[in-house]
């Protein structure tokens, strides 16, 4: 005799012991279906429940025709959209419908009897599966429960299975009928994932959030707001938003909120609201508030975004004090000052400019700044207008003329500046300083320069007049044979100082003629060693007569450059012949080199020297370095002005470099 199986033996056992519940004549488990002698459902086949005593009724009473018409069965069955299947306690599939089938990826329901369920149940809902047979085989209610399957194709889907035993050929089975939940399940996850996602953002936002319900209770708060102000979200949830305002503001806010809640609009805010922080640091927040409503049109909850400006007021704070200190200078100052609009017309004028321009501020605000200037230099500030709004930069030292309200020019100097607002050009500021005095001054020294050069220019020209026949007449008596060697010794002194008068008058008419732009130049290509040699040939004599040593350093291709042969040499006489008066013993140096597309010149003596401040002074006209009564030697200080002028008019550049006891070195540049 074959032995029952062990779930049989089980389910005997609990019903002696009385564990299994009495249940309802028309329960699952009490379902028979009667089947052909093949043991498949044939044209006979009839469901019928049994009664509570266990005793089949006479068909015409009890028996339920569940289905006489083997079509209508058989089309509920094979077309009802859920899956049906009937497992044995050990898992097997004794029973499948076409939907089964279909849901499964297999072509027909034979392919799916006498599979074992945990073939096609991912292996990690195997112990959900065996625990929900165990629940039915013992008599525990129905299960409804969710597991994950591998189609006969490889596809991963959910379904949905609810589970109850059934007496299934005359043997208890279970029942389980199975829905696909794929698409459900996915947007579970997706709703899952973006509960989630919110939730990050909520608890990781960059700006404070809480939320309270309808009578101000935090119900939470985000990491921002417990990091701004300090607490933990277990410190502050269920306490009063009121418990962290700060108390001269406590009232008015709990007024505030209690008459938006009865106000039901879904959003206000933009006002802003003090904290205080649990280290008793004061925080200013702008306040966004947003109320959430049920189906009655009651609050719900409250959701509050908060802005810090604690920083931006601070910031605003000191910028204020700021204005009011800068206010306060540009009230008092005694140059105008002006700011305007993009289109250029006047939004602020302060005391000094109204004084300038002989108009109320009252008259000037809102009008165009150009109005006030005269013809002549209004393009010009039109065009630095422009210049400014477009390269966003100052201009200084603009020339102007104001037009005063009684119709006379004042000129002015102006200094311009863009006025920006977050990176955006919002007009200029401007100030003006009247410089009508500095002109009149400028005039007049221009007046007097004339005038003195002028008469230099007379004087020189009648002191050169008498030198001349001096020196023929004291050249004649150091000639003359019949006079004494006494006579002819002062003849020979007065030579001297008519030379010395000669040089001084020279030089003076070379500045008249520099001042008056009438020095004439003979431009062209010259050798330079030529104007070396020959600059060298004429101070040799006071070298030799000093003991001094001439170094002279200057290679053979010096190329030719375009020059003042004689104003050129005049230069480099000039810079000799002061090396020598200056320098006692050592030596003097004379070298030239190509160097950069520029040709350099080099003057170095091993004299006195001059300090560095005096070195910046030399080339200005009349100067001299030393003017003691004891001074040894004489000159007027004009030879380096002179010197200066001529290398600029050859496009060139000059300058010293010198030390005190070490002797000095002046250096020319020209181009090629």
């Amino acid at each position: 005799m074959k032995e029952e199986p062990e779930i049989v033996k089980i389910l005997k056992k609990e019903e002696k012991l009385g564990k299994l519940p009495r249940k309802s004549p028309f329960s699952f488990e009490n379902l028979q279906i009667y089947e052909g002698s093949a043991g498949h459902v044939s044209d006979k086949t009839t469901m019928v429940f049994k009664d509570d005593f266990g005793t089949k009724t006479d068909h015409d009473k009890r028996v339920l025709t569940a289905f006489e018409d083997e079509e209508l069965y058989r089309t509920l069955v094979e077309n009802v959209l859920e899956g049906i299947l009937i497992l044995d306690f050990k898992g097997n599939v004794l029973f499948a419908n076409p939907a089964v089938a279909n849901m499964l990826g297999f072509k027909s329901v034979h392919e799916v009897i006498g599979k074992n369920v945990l073939s096609f149940v991912d292996p990690k809902f195997h112990k959900k599966v065996i625990k929900n047979q165990d629940l039915v085989r013992v008599g525990k209610e129905a299960f409804l429960d969710t597991y994950q399957v591998t189609t006969a194709d490889g596809r991963k889907i959910w379904v949905e299975g609810l589970g109850t035993k059934i007496l299934y050929m005359s043997e208890t089975a279970n029942v389980v009928y199975i829905r696909d939940i794929t698409e459900r399940k996915e947007i579970e996850e997706s709703l899952r994932a973006s509960e989630e996602r919110f939730k990050q953002l909520y608890d990781k936002a960059p700006i404070p959030y809480h939320a309270l319900s309808p009578t101000g209770i935090i119900t939470n708060v985000n990491e921002k707001w417990c990091n701004t102000l300090k607490y933990t979200k277990e410190e502050v949830t269920g306490k009063s938003i009121f418990d962290f305002v700060i108390k001269s503001e406590k009232g008015l806010a709990k007024a505030s909120f209690e008459k938006k809640i009865i106000e039901k609009k879904p959003y206000t805010g933009g006002h802003e609201r003090t904290y205080v922080a649990k280290n008793g640091e004061e925080r200013i927040f702008i306040i966004h508030d947003y109320f959430s409503f049920d189906e009655s049109k009651n609050v719900r909850s409250v959701h509050t975004t908060m802005e810090d400006i604690t920083q931006r007021r601070q910031v605003w704070d000191k910028m204020v004090k700021s204005e009011e200190k800068y206010r306060v200078l540009a009230e008092t100052s005694a140059d105008g000052v002006l700011t305007t609009d993009v289109l250029g017309r006047l939004t602020y004028v302060n005391p000094s400019l109204e004084k300038i321009l002989g108009r109320r501020k009252s008259k000037t605000l809102a009008t165009p700044f150009r109005n006030y200037l005269s013809e002549s230099t209004v393009y010009l500030f039109q065009q630095a207008f422009l210049d400014v709004r477009k390269k966003g930069r100052k201009m200084e030292n603009m020339g102007l003329d104001v037009i005063h309200k009684d119709r006379y020019e004042i000129p002015v100097e102006a200094n311009i500046a863009p006025l920006k607002k977050d990176g955006k050009f919002i007009g200029i500021e401007c100030t003006v300083r009247d410089v009508s005095e500095r002109k009149r001054i400028e005039r007049e020294l221009k007046r007097s320069e004339k005038l003195r050069t002028e008469f230099m220019n007379i004087a020189a020209h009648e002191l050169k007049s008498p030198i001349t026949p001096i020196k023929g007449y004291l050249e004649l008596i150091e000639s003359d044979k019949n006079a004494s060697e006494k006579i002819k010794n002062w003849a020979r002194i007065g030579m001297r100082n008519a030379e010395r008068l000669m040089c001084l008058v020279n030089d003076i008419l070379d500045v008249s003629r520099l001042d008056t732009n009438t020095m004439r130049f003979n431009m062209e290509k010259c050798d330079l060693g030529e104007i070396l040699d020959s600059a060298i040939e004429d101070i040799k004599p006071d070298i030799e007569n000093k003991n001094l040593r001439f170094i002279k350093e200057m290679p053979d291709n010096l190329p030719k450059i375009v020059c003042d042969n004689h104003r050129l040499s005049q230069v480099l006489k000039n810079l000799l012949g002061n090396a020598i008066k200056f320098t006692d013993y050592g030596a003097i140096t004379l070298r030239a080199e190509e160097k950069e597309g520029d040709l350099f010149i080099y003057v170095q003596d091993t004299g006195i020297g001059i300090s560095s401040d005096e070195t910046k002074k030399i080339f200005t006209k009349f100067y001299q370095a030393y003017t003691g009564e004891d001074r040894k030697n004489e000159g007027t200080g004009l030879g380096l002005f002179i010197c200066k002028e001529i290398v600029k008019k050859h496009n060139g550049e000059i300058w010293a470099e010198s030390k005190v006891g070490k002797g000095s070195k002046f250096t020319i540049k020209l181009p090629l």
